[in-house]
């Protein structure tokens, strides 16, 4: 992150809802208090470390941690549906934990976008799902996939024209990795990890 995007608070700042995110070290846990999770920032998107220093990323919701959560919600209501369609796309072929996964409607909403589309060039088998850090909350999709050629390996020229597709897109649908991978088997697989926090309300038109 820029350092020019970053807002350091001490004891005379306000709240931190003009920001993304909030980095919840010990000193900024004890200067908003129960505040923090409960009106701020409620979702917790990664943790490091343990004890006093332990950080939390956490996702501020700028209307209120209420307004936020019932937002979250209903994305994943949108993505449970849209989920459920990517299973019943005969040009996709997902793993099993992946399958419950898009079932319960887990998985980012730009991540179920740019699956469908990709599809629509080229079938695609859905290796795993994943999330950006350690320790998110449960409520925080899944931003990060895996993914191969179905029943066979990328050929070459395949896979520099999705990565090609994939780095011309635009936020939100910008991926902020795309990087090849070598399966235990031998075969190469594309790893699509999105930025944290992503935007909710994507898919109110469906795939």
């Amino acid at each position: 992150m820029p350092a020019g995007s970053l807002v350091a608070f001490g004891p005379g700042s306000g709240d931190p809802l003009d920001s993304n995110i909030v980095l919840a070290t010990a000193a900024v846990r004890s200067q908003f208090g129960v505040r923090l999770a409960t009106v701020y920032a409620p979702v917790v998107d990664a943790v490091f470390g343990t004890g006093g220093a332990r950080i939390q990323v956490r996702v501020v919701a700028p209307d209120g941690s209420a307004a936020y959560l019932s937002a979250l919600r209903s994305d994943r209501l949108a993505r449970r549906r849209d989920g459920a369609q990517l299973l019943r796309n005969r040009q996709i072929n997902v793993a099993g934990r992946a399958r419950q996964q898009l079932a319960d409607g887990l998985v980012d909403s730009r991540l179920l976008i740019t699956l469908a589309v990709l599809a629509r060039l080229h079938p695609l088998r859905i290796i795993s799902f994943s999330a950006s850090g350690p320790g998110a909350s449960g409520e925080v999709p899944l931003p990060a996939a895996l993914i191969t050629g179905s029943g066979h390996d990328l050929s070459t020229g395949y896979l520099k024209s999705l990565v090609t597709f994939l780095h011309a897109q635009r936020p939100p649908f910008l991926a902020a990795s795309v990087r090849t991978e070598l399966l235990a088997d031998g075969r190469t697989a594309l790893g699509i990890d999105f930025a944290e926090p992503g935007p909710l309300g994507l898919l109110s038109g469906g795939l």
